[in-house]
């Protein structure tokens, strides 16, 4: 990790049931994993025979899990590298991939893992749900996690419908865990994860859950039109979008002849953008770690995430706008969007840049970082 980065995103130890972990300041959960998070480590503790782990908790299930082989698929680049540093000795019998639960292959396993994020989206955890059933043996069971304030009980009907029969074997402070036996009269259908839709801008495909998926978001959406307004050189540029979700500025940035390079800590993120922007390098990455160390650039575009999950989380948007600016040329210039109440400007200045205002609406603005050709 850069000096630079470290002031602003420090990864902290964590711990939940007994297993001990890294835990990143971008990551699901930071800056403290969520009480039901427990519940799942410790059932999984108890569990035996082939184990799928798609929760997106780092492997921290699959840690727990007393023996045999154990497949994580993580979809954070930060907490699969998280994973493989902390395992140790148990890295022999966990095969961890970047992955989705889509990807899981059918009838394989005994045990799924799920904790879908609802605060991404219906979409998302019915095709969560549906990749859980489908992952089964007949007779295989489903450990689902939920929060009770979003959609828990309507999810575990789905969940039901999709898997089999089902009951809640823990309640945690707001989290329901329960556990989904297999059967061969439940649908256990795929659900299609893609979502075509239009935006100003064109027809674009996203992955469910994909930040922004089914539309071009308001931040964005200014960034792009200061972009036209001010038509920052780009055609043979080096471009690097920082955070790319499903790829609406590497979009812009391609079709401006700009050598476009995208990147994103979320696998569905860096999926939609490889779909929607062919021509661009698409890297899938905590912040810019996937990167050569001497890797710089002409343009770096930005929409840092005000929110992870249901909190708010500055020091991610803080670390972006550093990454961005470690990342310039001398003379390059860094455009962001953020809510307008964000002191993120002063992250830039105090690393030596020349920074301005372009455009004000709507809750956020648009600003520019320069970097003094001097330094």
């Amino acid at each position: 990790m850069s000096e630079t980065r470290a002031r602003h995103f420090e990864p902290r130890p964590a711990e939940v049931a007994g297993v001990t972990f890294t835990l990143s300041g971008g990551c699901r959960g930071a800056p403290r994993p969520p009480a039901g998070w427990a519940a799942l480590v410790r059932r999984a503790a108890e569990v035996h025979g082939d184990v799928l782990d798609v929760a997106g908790m780092y492997g921290v299930p699959a840690r727990a899990v007393p023996d045999g082989p154990v497949r994580v698929l993580e979809p954070s680049a930060a907490g699969l590298a998280a994973l493989r540093r902390d395992a140790g000795s148990e890295a022999s019998r966990l095969r961890a991939a970047p992955g989705l639960p889509w990807d899981a292959a059918p009838g394989a396993c005994d045990h799924v893992f799920l904790a879908p994020p609802a605060e991404r989206g219906n979409a998302r955890v019915r095709v969560e749900l549906a990749a859980a059933a489908r992952a089964l043996r007949i007779g295989g069971h489903a450990w689902v996690l939920l929060e009770r304030d979003r959609g828990a009980k309507r999810y575990e009907r789905e969940a039901a419908a999709a898997i089999g029969p089902g009951e809640v074997v823990a309640r945690v402070k707001g989290f329901r865990l329960s556990r989904f036996r297999r059967s061969e009269a439940a649908a256990a259908e795929p659900v299609e994860p893609w979502q075509q839709f239009d935006t100003p801008r064109g027809p674009a495909e996203a992955l469910a859950g994909t930040f922004a998926s089914g539309k071009l978001d308001p931040g964005s959406a200014r960034l792009l039109q200061a972009l036209d307004d001010a038509s920052p050189p780009c055609e043979g540029a080096e471009v690097l979008d920082l955070g790319c979700g499903w790829g609406p500025l590497a979009g812009w940035a391609a079709r401006r002849g700009g050598r476009v390079t995208a990147c994103d800590d979320d696998l569905a993120a860096v999926r939609s953008t490889a779909r929607n922007v062919p021509t661009a390098r698409v890297v899938h990455a905590d912040l810019d770690e996937g990167l050569a160390s001497e890797a710089r650039f002409d343009l770096v575009l930005v929409n840092p995430p005000f929110h992870l999950g249901a909190g708010v989380r500055v020091g991610l948007g803080e670390a972006m706008v550093a990454t961005a600016v470690a990342r310039l040329r001398p003379g390059g210039e860094a455009w962001l969007v953020a809510n307008e109440a964000l002191p993120y400007e002063a992250v830039a200045t105090r690393l030596g840049c020349e920074v301005g205002e372009t455009a004000r609406s709507g809750g956020f603005k648009v600003w520019r970082a320069r970097r003094r050709s001097d330094r």
